[in-house]
């Protein structure tokens, strides 16, 4: 097939790395090795855009450029990445009907309590608007199918496993010995967190995975926490981890995506609560890597995450339970070992993005087929 397909919520070269923009990446690739003709008509971000009057003109250009690359480049349907009320899909729609191509969104959302509140009024009827035009919507997050069904029927509908290119996230022996070396951490227990540090559920997610390892410190002595990431947030982080952990600690700083492997190869446990995390890609990116997870069950973890088999999932918000499922791990090096064997083999058996967009391509080539007849 040849595809136009639209990143609308961050652009694929975006310079904050995020879940977002490495799943958009991973499916533009996963097009390109499946032999699709994949072309983006335009890079216009819809995040707020309703909000945004300065943003409209440019719009409205991208909107026409877009246009012209479509009657240019004759793809057989267009695929738009993530729709929701903060950044919902306005292009695709316009430019598939005028087009007579089928509309597909991958990664939609659909909450109606948007529809209840003034700053996303506009942008609930303007996401419903998106979804309600696409031929198929694929859905990546279980709790947005439920979500989905309420407005859609079942059969625009399609459930596909959030997933990563497992290759690019090899458990290596070798590596590891290279960073533990080159950061002294040789006979450390590593716990290994990651985080853009804003403002937010990400700065107080680190904060957590501080206080959680001060709190079983005194029972594990050569406990060390190596945090990635960077961000505004990232000097008062430092001032706690200064005052609750002294010398167990190390801020790696931001690390390229194609480089975060070593990170986790580094480490023997991977914690973060992922509050609102919507899918929790770092999950899937440590556990294939070998380490264990701790997270909880506020949001898409236990999704990725099995609990007492590839890691431990447990209540939101308490601190306790996260503490302690982490001690568990540090201190069995058994139990750490099983949890390490069984979360490779989950990733590679149901989260490979080249087996699971293999589904999605299918049914849209299906509807394309129809669409000709």
């Amino acid at each position: 097939m040849r595809i136009a397909f639209y990143p609308s919520f961050r652009a694929l070269n975006h310079d904050r790395s995020s879940g977002l923009v490495s799943i958009a990446r991973d499916v533009f690739s996963a097009m390109q090795t499946e032999g699709h003709d994949a072309f983006i008509p335009l890079d216009q971000s819809m995040e707020w855009i309703y909000l945004r009057p300065q943003a409209w003109l440019n719009t409205l250009r991208q909107a026409w450029h877009g246009d012209k690359a479509l009657k240019l480049r004759r793809p057989d349907c267009w695929l738009t990445y993530h729709t929701y009320y903060r950044g919902p899909d306005l292009i695709g729609p316009l430019l598939s009907r005028r087009n007579n191509l089928p509309y597909f969104i991958l990664a939609a959302s659909y909450a109606t309590k948007y529809r209840k509140q003034l700053k996303t009024w506009i942008g609930f009827h303007l996401n419903r608007r998106a979804l309600q035009h696409a031929d198929m919507i694929f859905v990546n997050k279980l709790r947005d199918v439920e979500n989905l069904r309420r407005l859609l029927p079942a059969e625009r509908i399609t459930y596909i496993r959030p997933g990563i290119r497992t290759q690019s996230f090899p458990m290596d022996p070798a590596l590891r010995h290279s960073i533990r070396s080159k950061l002294s951490l040789q006979e450390k227990r590593v716990v290994v967190t990651a985080a853009m540090m804003r403002p937010g559920v990400k700065e107080e997610g680190i904060a957590f995975v501080i206080e959680a390892c001060a709190r079983i410190r005194p029972g594990i002595n050569d406990l060390h926490l190596l945090i990635a990431g960077d961000g505004p947030g990232r000097a008062r982080l430092e001032e706690q981890a200064r005052r609750l952990l002294p010398g167990a600690y190390t801020f790696a700083g931001r690390i390229p995506a194609a480089e975060m492997h070593g990170i986790y190869n580094a480490g023997d446990v991977f914690a973060f609560p992922g509050i609102n995390e919507s899918l929790g890609m770092v999950y899937l990116e440590a556990q294939c890597c070998g380490l264990p997870v701790v997270a909880t069950s506020h949001d898409g973890a236990p999704e990725v995450v099995a609990d007492k088999e590839t890691g431990r999932i447990v209540p939101p918000f308490s601190l306790p339970d996260f503490a302690g499922a982490l001690f568990s791990l540090l201190t069995d090096s058994e139990l750490r070992d099983r949890y390490s064997q069984e979360a490779r083999e989950l990733v590679h058996r149901m989260h490979d993005v080249a087996t699971n967009y293999k589904t999605m391509f299918a049914v849209m080539e299906n509807i394309c087929a129809r669409r000709r007849l």
